[in-house]
């Protein structure tokens, strides 16, 4: 709330005042009016509660000089209220000459009212009760007869027994004092508000936070900050310079140099903090610096507990490309082929057999990608009914069919917002929802079941399938807008029939795997059973061969796993595949022109593409711009 003191020198004044400042309704703004004139009494001074005073006169400069920290607004002298009193002293006293004491600069034109009456005017410029004095003896030696000014020279007249006349303030004077003051009031509470919430903020973080400005004056600082430095309540620690409680220039002077954000380790209390100066900058120029001290081992704990908490939900991804196992080239092209893919943010549609490794690799582009530190989210497209899956993809408000839970639910695309969401088994998902996935895919926004608002999202998809999709769209059940948009981006997993080298080092890990989960001493496989086990055909590709390793290590009692062991398993063995003579790199990793065109209407750099296809930018614009022509 701002407060108003209405210093009035006259009875009249305070009417006006009254009638002006019934017509505020502003809770916010408080209005009280006492009658002063002259010098003012000693205790307001000492004690002066308000925000805003409103005097005049002498008044008004006694107060300006005695309270330079206050908001003053004088009740202005106009020329009319001046020529008032002229006339009024010409009707009442029929005067030979009059003078005008006071100190206001409307007196600087009073020659001109002289020349219309006719009457000398002298004018004396006075501060206080001293200079009224002898200016009157002075006016006195010249003849003046008749004296004008403010209150105090009237009632020095009155005990001098003279002829005076007091110029009173106007309707308009009045008018303009109270509509500053309103101005004025609104202002501050403006200007609280905003410091209150600031305020609020500040204390709102655990984190010791202050800002300084040019020179180090601090300016604010949260009640973290004033427990960090073992400041003390009566310290004086707004407009104190930094230095005074924190030695350490270097980061801020450096963010004040150059207008770059600053971070370092320091170690306060005998503990590590992380201390944080970003530059503030006002018209692009940096006016100071804000300072955020962190608890190193705290953001430790707080990162964990993130970490913990998205692993619960199953919203983290926990593989990466060294889990990936296969020294095989067609494995190898297949991880650098997706560690390319991951450096974008394009949609990626993986291709393969069931057990070749999909989720693995989707984890893993994540885990590579700048949004490693987002939510990873995996949905089986094929595992839920067509309205289930919906809700579970887009959320739903309360209401909007039996049994929703109160208060609605979020659907998996706003849970992985910034993040990964992985669509296994793209190709069984019902047309019906096709429609909606491409809209999100085109829109980037969702709208949760039963609402009439949008929600934006910010989501890379990585999906997967092992179905011909093509052979869908042909049939009806695959919409080929959708496949496009999916397959911008595309790894064909080779299965691990097709990749025999891979199965003795994949045989190794599984065996080991299960030898200390189990807490068995881990046994020695046969070259001969190794061998046997290279020639079964693994339809069930990677799932299939470890479930075999858990059950050999499981049966096993001899430490020992040989040729015995594997044809008791009963596989099905089938001649080894010839090896596949692979396909030039540049032919098999090149992707259409149509393909092309799509990534960049993706907004993928060209820069960008170039490294991911394994080409010079030159010749990718050779090839787009030959195409067109």
């Amino acid at each position: 709330m701002t407060r108003i003191l209405l210093v009035v020198p006259y009875l009249g004044v305070k009417e006006l005042f009254e009638q002006r400042i019934s017509q505020v309704d502003d809770p916010e703004i408080r209005f009280e009016i006492t009658h002063i004139y002259g010098t003012p009494p000693e205790a307001l001074i000492q004690n002066c509660p308000y925000d805003i005073i409103i005097a005049r006169g002498m008044t008004y400069r006694a107060l300006h000089r005695m309270l330079p920290d206050k908001y003053l607004i004088e009740i202005a002298m106009t020329g009319f209220d001046v020529a008032d009193a002229i006339a009024y002293a010409r009707r009442q006293f029929s005067p030979q000459r009059i003078a005008i004491l006071t100190h206001d600069p409307t007196l600087n034109n009073v020659h001109q009212i002289q020349e219309l009456c006719g009457i000398p005017i002298e004018t004396y410029d006075v501060e206080d009760e001293q200079e009224i004095l002898d200016a009157l003896r002075q006016a006195i030696q010249n003849g003046t007869d008749v004296f004008i000014g403010g209150l105090t020279l009237c009632q020095q007249c009155d005990v001098m027994e003279l002829h005076r006349v007091h110029i009173k303030s106007g309707v308009r004077s009045i008018e303009r004092a109270v509509q500053e003051a309103l101005s004025v009031a609104k202002s501050i509470n403006q200007e609280r508000a905003k410091t209150k919430l600031m305020q609020s903020l500040l204390n709102g973080s655990r984190d010791a936070v202050l800002s300084i400005d040019r020179e180090g004056r601090v300016t604010a600082l949260n009640n973290a900050a004033l427990v960090h430095f073992k400041l003390s309540l009566t310290q004086q620690a707004v407009g104190s310079n930094i230095t005074s409680f924190y030695e350490d220039e270097t980061d801020w002077r450096n963010c004040l140099a150059t207008g770059m954000e600053q971070e370092s380790l320091h170690t306060f209390h005998d503990k590590v903090h992380l201390v944080n100066c970003k530059p503030i900058l006002v018209d692009g120029q940096s006016a100071g610096v804000l300072i955020t001290i962190q608890n190193a081992e705290k953001i430790s704990e707080t990162e964990t507990k993130i970490r913990k908490r998205l692993a619960a939900k199953g919203f983290a991804a926990k593989y990466y490309f060294s889990n990936i196992i296969g020294k095989s080239e067609r494995m190898r092209s297949s991880i650098v082929t997706a560690y390319k893919y991951s450096q974008v943010d394009s949609n990626v549609l993986l291709i393969g057999e069931t057990g070749t490794g999909k989720e693995l690799f989707a984890q893993s582009i994540h885990n590579a990608s700048r949004r490693c530190n987002e939510p990873f989210v995996a949905v089986n497209c094929a595992a839920l009914p067509e309205n289930l899956l919906e809700s579970e993809l887009f959320g739903y408000v309360e209401g909007a069919f039996s049994g929703a839970t109160k208060g609605g639910k979020p659907g998996l695309f706003e849970l992985a917002h910034r993040g990964t969401i992985f669509l296994d088994e793209i190709g069984e998902m019902p047309i019906n929802l096709q429609a909606k996935l491409l809209r999100v895919l085109q829109e980037r926004e969702i709208r949760r079941l039963g609402d009439d608002r949008v929600v934006p999202v910010n989501v890379r998809v990585i999906s997967a399938t092992n179905v011909n999709i093509e052979q869908k769209i042909a049939a009806g059940q695959f919409r080929a807008d959708l496949y496009y948009r999916l397959n911008l981006l595309n790894i064909q997993l080779p299965p691990l029939r097709e990749r025999p080298e891979d199965i003795p080092e994949m045989i190794s890990y599984f065996v080991s795997r299960f030898a200390c989960d189990y807490e068995r001493l881990v046994p020695r496989l046969t070259n001969e059973a190794t061998q046997l086990l290279c020639s079964y055909s693994w339809r069930g590709n990677s799932r299939e061969l470890r479930n075999l390793c858990e059950r050999l290590v499981v049966l096993n009692e001899s430490g020992e796993i040989g040729r015995r062991e594997v044809e008791e398993l009963n596989l099905a063995i089938e001649p080894a595949p010839p090896k596949a003579v692979p396909a030039p790199a540049a032919a098999a990793s090149y992707p259409s022109e149509e393909l092309i065109q799509q990534l960049l209407q993706e907004r993928v750099k060209r820069e960008d593409l170039a490294k991911m296809l394994g080409i010079s930018r030159t010749t990718l614009w050779r090839r787009t711009h030959t195409k067109r022509s």
